[in-house]
């Protein structure tokens, strides 16, 4: 045994105080040392423990009792170096059980602890590298479980994400990161098992700004995941790397915006932008260019060569590209380029001016030379340009001929320029230096002064003034002028006077001619009992005389517009009248009403030969109220004859009703009289004195109908009202409401399509009422009497039809009879046959009609007809 021990572990005793009594030849060996010196001398000298309070312990738990402890022990041999043992440590006893030696057996476990060392090192080390890596490093189970993180990582996530306070989180369901894509990579990473990296929007950051103004910021991160797999390919964790690539990329996103906007901008220059290669091949073209070759893409145009077209070389734009090359600077040119003969570059098909703005640029990806050349077409303003200088020469002509000159004076230097033409005005030799003093000079008395004034005040307040004055030229010819002056400004500073002066001579004479002779047209145009006006198309007046300002109502002004000074016009005929009067060059006649002042104005517009109007107006208010009254006049004779004839043929109808009626009871009352006179007895005279009783109250009955019937037909201009058909049927049923319950009848009506009308109440009333009576007093005993009314609209007339079920009548036999005067068709002992001949004579007196139609045993239909006034 003490030969293994002896051949592969250390062996050392040593008494209480620490000197060693014993080793074996694995300590010499590892000490380096002769036995028989290390015999006697202290342990720590040669094998110092490397935690010596732990040793202390050690000596202390054996010394106590303890027989036997094994412990992994570290001991500095010489020269600091490190041995590691596990040793078995115990104590054996002297006399009186005292402790003698402690006996330490121990096996050499250097290299493998110097290798656990090492490792833990490492781990220690990898884990401070991991754990302070500027990225986000993550540990995840297959199945999304996270294992661990970095401090970026947590930092990233923040100390209240779920993945730091949910244990078992699983975020490949939460619907932000399905939503960013994050889970995506995971799940694709996971089934291919490869790494994929991606970029991500991963959340939004709040920055404060100004004013207590929070904004959302983006914040991106470079999302890498990887797998760590097992022997058969197998993931056994993932790892997802997060790098926040925020700054980098808002930099690319302001790249891209700037290049879209650099794109943008080139696309919408108002002027032409081609880029050349530096072999002189179109590379992009604008839009504006494209419309300017008529070609919508860059593709659609043949590719040439500018340094090769023959059209180039003939304009000098291949000089220009190889200069611009060369100097490697910017050129600008104008060129004139006629595009009739080729349309290679373009089919405008004419001449053309060109403003071109060349210059090389260095492409910074690339680094290859490109040009680049800004085409704006002047043609236009080069056109202006000619044309300017032709009105400039026309200006001069005109100006010579309508003596009209220019001025113009530095309010610093006093200054003073005039065009020729002002000097001819003055007489003043064309050329001479002219001073202010001396311009002054030519104007007389009151005008110099009123010119000092207006220029001082243009001067002072940057007014412009526009004045009429008197000027003696140099020849000492007074002479009449026009001056015009205006502020000039100097970056918003009044630095000079500019205008014109024209000679107004000839047109103040003219003008002075004129008035005399409006004077006399106002003289002339006043003594006629008639407005009279001249004015243009538009409405602008030129002249007015007292009698049109009298019917307009106020003074006018000349140059005003006869639309403003007499608004009553507006919305009439006027306008377009005046407009046909302009276009057609015809006399246009028509009259006016105004309703506010209720005034009548006729009106004429006569075409002149200079293309101005004459405008005649008349008031014929009095004349029109006159041919009103007139005409009421002859519209209540007609009414009158109307009625006479209507009341004459009442007569004839009251004559041979009052013949047809009155005979019989009258040639009864005389035969009873002559009986009554005959009569022998007492007895009979008072029979037949009875009876003339009889007949004489059937004659009265008689005279008072035929007085109704007259007086309906007398009345026609009885006072209308808008009356409601329900409301008045309702007003007869409840007069009518014991014969109603009575009777029985069911009484029904449809209204709805005309429910109102315009007509006497006592007419309506009685007009229902006599329906409804005759309905309850002709009705069948075989059935539940009914009778319905109903309203609708036929021809601008309101139609009223009232259809009963009762007996009905023979219109064969009685038709022509049926609204006669008391004629009845019925044994009913209450039928006095006056009704229905009352309610014909209401209708007709109101211009309407009635018509029945019926069938003994199936009801009566009654059809009455109201016609409008």
């Amino acid at each position: 045994m003490e030969n293994a021990i002896n051949a592969c572990a250390w062996s050392l005793s040593m008494n209480r105080e620490g000197f060693l009594t014993a080793i074996n030849m694995q300590v010499v060996q590892a000490l380096q040392q002769p036995g028989e010196t290390l015999i006697g001398k202290a342990f720590t000298d040669y094998l110092e423990p490397a935690g010596i309070a732990r040793w202390q312990e050690i000596r202390q738990q054996l010394e106590e009792g303890t027989p036997t402890l094994q412990e992994s022990i570290c001991l500095l041999a010489p020269g600091k170096q490190p041995v590691w043992l596990e040793a078995i440590i115990s104590i054996t006893a002297g006399s009186n059980n005292i402790p003698a030696q402690i006996l330490l057996i121990g096996i050499d476990v250097t290299v493998r602890k110097r290798a656990e060392i090492r490792l833990q090192e490492e781990k220690k080390y990898s884990g401070q590298i991991l754990e302070n890596l500027p990225v986000g490093l993550q540990e995840f189970t297959p199945d999304g479980i996270s294992m661990d993180m970095n401090g970026r990582q947590r930092e990233i996530w923040g100390s209240t994400h779920p993945f730091l306070t949910q244990p078992g989180y699983n975020w490949l369901q939460d619907p932000f990161f399905v939503l960013n894509g994050l889970s995506k990579i995971f799940e694709e990473v996971r089934q291919s098992g490869k790494t994929l990296k991606r970029e991500i929007l991963l959340r939004y950051s709040e920055k404060q700004q100004k004013e207590n103004l929070t904004r959302l910021h983006p914040v991106y991160f470079e999302a890498t995941v990887f797998p760590l797999t097992d022997g058969d390919c197998n993931p056994t964790n993932l790892f997802l790397i997060l790098d926040d690539i925020t700054p980098k990329k808002l930099a690319e996103l302001r790249l891209q915006k700037n290049e879209r906007l650099l794109h943008h901008i080139i696309e919408n220059l108002p002027i032409g932008y081609i880029q050349f290669d530096n072999f002189g091949f179109i590379r992009r073209i604008n839009q504006t260019q494209r419309r300017f070759f008529n070609s919508p893409e860059p593709a659609v145009r043949r590719k040439f060569n500018l340094m090769n077209d023959p059209l180039a070389s003939d304009a000098g734009l291949d000089a220009l590209f190889v200069e611009a090359l060369e100097r490697n600077e910017t050129l600008r040119v104008e060129k004139k380029i006629d595009f009739s003969g080729d349309d290679r570059w373009t089919t405008i098909g004419r001449e053309v001016y060109l403003d071109l703005t060349i210059f090389p640029v260095v492409e910074p990806v690339d680094k290859e030379r490109i040009v680049v050349a800004l085409v704006n077409d002047i043609t236009e303003r080069k056109m202006q340009d000619l044309e300017n200088k032709k009105n400039q020469e026309f200006l001069l002509q005109t100006g010579a001929i309508g003596k009209i000159g220019g001025w113009e004076l530095d309010v610093y230097t006093q200054e003073l320029r005039w065009s020729a033409e002002t000097y001819h005005i003055h007489d003043y030799p064309v050329g001479k230096p002219i001073d202010l003093a001396t311009a002054w000079s030519f104007y007389t008395g009151t005008s110099r002064a009123e010119l000092e004034k207006l220029m001082q005040q243009c001067v002072e307040t940057g007014r412009p003034f526009d004045v009429e004055l008197s000027i003696l030229s140099l020849k000492q010819q007074a002479r009449r002028v026009r001056a015009i002056g205006q502020p000039g400004y100097t970056n918003g500073e009044l630095t000079s006077m500019y205008g014109v002066i024209q000679d107004i001579t000839a047109q103040q004479e003219i003008q002075d001619e004129l008035t005399r002779n409006t004077e006399l047209m106002r003289l002339f145009f006043d003594t006629i009992d008639m407005g009279y006006a001249a004015m243009e198309r538009d409405g602008r007046l030129h002249f007015l005389n007292r009698k049109a300002e009298k019917m307009i109502g106020h003074h006018v002004q000349t140059g005003s517009n006869i639309f403003e000074e007499f608004p009553r016009l507006s919305g009439t005929v006027f306008y377009a009248r005046l407009q046909e009067c302009a276009s057609k060059h015809l006399s246009q006649s028509f009259g006016i009403y105004f309703a506010a002042p209720d005034k009548w104005y006729d009106f004429l517009l006569t075409p002149m030969q200079d293309g101005h109007i004459s405008v005649f107006m008349r008031d014929i208010t009095e004349s029109r109220k006159m041919q009103k009254e007139l005409r009421k006049a002859n519209d209540q004779l007609s009414n009158l004859n109307k009625n006479l004839l209507n009341q004459n043929k009442q007569l004839e109808d009251f004559a041979h009703i009052t013949s047809h009626n009155l005979r019989a009871p009258i040639a009864n009352l005389k035969a009873l009289m002559q009986m009554h006179n005959e009569a022998a007895t007492s007895h009979e005279r008072d029979l037949y004195l009875g009876m003339l009783h009889e007949v004489i109250k059937k004659i009265d009955e008689t005279l008072n109908d035929l007085v109704e019937v007259v007086q309906i037909r007398k009345d026609v201009n009885v006072e209308k009202e808008k009356l409601f058909f329900a409301e008045r049927l309702q007003k007869v049923k409840d007069i009518l409401l014991v014969d109603i319950e009575t009777s029985t009848i069911r009484i029904t009506y449809d209204f709805d399509q005309e429910p109102v009308i315009e007509y006497p109440r006592v007419y309506l009333d009685s007009i229902l009422q006599n329906f409804i009576t005759n309905a309850i007093r002709y009705r069948s005993p075989e059935r539940t009497p009914a009778v319905h009314l109903q309203t609708r609209k036929e021809n601008d007339n309101i139609v009223l039809t009232v259809q009963d079920n009762g007996i009905g009548i023979d219109m064969e036999r009685f038709g022509n009879k049926l609204f006669g005067f008391r004629k009845t068709f019925h044994k009913n002992k209450d039928a006095k046959g006056i009704g229905l001949f009352i309610t014909k004579t209401q209708v007709e007196a109101m211009g309407g009609s009635i018509k029945a139609e019926s069938h003994p045993g199936h009801g009566t239909k009654f059809i009455i007809t109201f016609r409008p006034e």
